[in-house]
């Protein structure tokens, strides 16, 4: 079975700041797998004139040291009754080279989402939400449409209709504490008031217990 560790740093802020950044890394425990090539693409035409060669699959991505990618890092208890305002900026999705990017993002609740398509080809985008309203639309090359997502949910699952190998994930919170990981396995949560949490973290293919962070000015966390 594969298993992966996170592991949290709590990095304190200066006197005057009241809040705080937690940052850290999520770790692959054990072999660490050999990035796969995503061959579908290349068995159609018009995707495979895209890519001088199969692209890597992003389902499970971890480099040399073991730091896992594309892991959605986010406060899932501990800030009940508050609120923050949401961003006007939408969050970005693309299709191109008939793939999503990014392949993970983080959206508020009732935000922006904003899927383009790069490519020259038709595409369609089709979230299969369980908690939020299912649509699905064609989009073709060039196009751009903006839809929100009003209900928190960890993940939902984008794909593409036409090109059956296509997916990406939204995962819709009600506040700002959240993070992906980068190639490195490294995440930062900042603007985090005192006090106690517990921590999520989704990845497609990983499982991860909850943990219960305490962040104050004068401790270190270590996972």
């Amino acid at each position: 079975m594969m298993k992966a560790l996170l592991g949290l740093i709590l990095i304190l802020p200066q006197a005057a700041t009241p809040t705080f950044t937690v940052g850290g890394t999520v770790q692959f425990k054990g072999d660490i797998p050999k990035a796969k090539a995503n061959k579908r693409v290349m068995e159609d035409p018009a995707c495979a004139e895209c890519h001088p060669e199969a692209p890597p699959q992003e389902n499970l991505v971890v480099d040399p040291a073991g730091g896992v990618k594309w892991a959605f890092v986010y406060v899932k208890a501990g800030l009940e009754g508050r609120a923050f305002p949401v961003p006007a900026a939408p969050v970005a999705i693309d299709q191109k080279g008939c793939t999503y990017s990014p392949h993970v993002v983080g959206a508020r609740t009732g935000q922006g989402v904003s899927f383009r398509n790069s490519d020259k080809m038709l595409h369609n985008v089709h979230p299969i939400p369980f908690v939020n309203k299912e649509f699905n639309f064609g989009q073709p090359g060039g196009a751009v449409e903006e839809r929100k997502f009003p209900q928190a949910e960890v993940p939902i699952k984008v794909i593409c209709n036409v090109h059956p190998w296509m997916a990406c994930f939204v995962c819709v919170v009600d506040h700002p504490f959240f993070a992906v990981t980068d190639a490195a396995g490294r995440f930062e949560i900042k603007g985090l008031p005192a006090g106690t949490y517990t921590l999520g973290v989704w990845h497609e293919e990983l499982k991860f217990p909850d943990q219960v962070i305490v962040v104050k000015a004068d401790q270190q966390v270590r996972f």
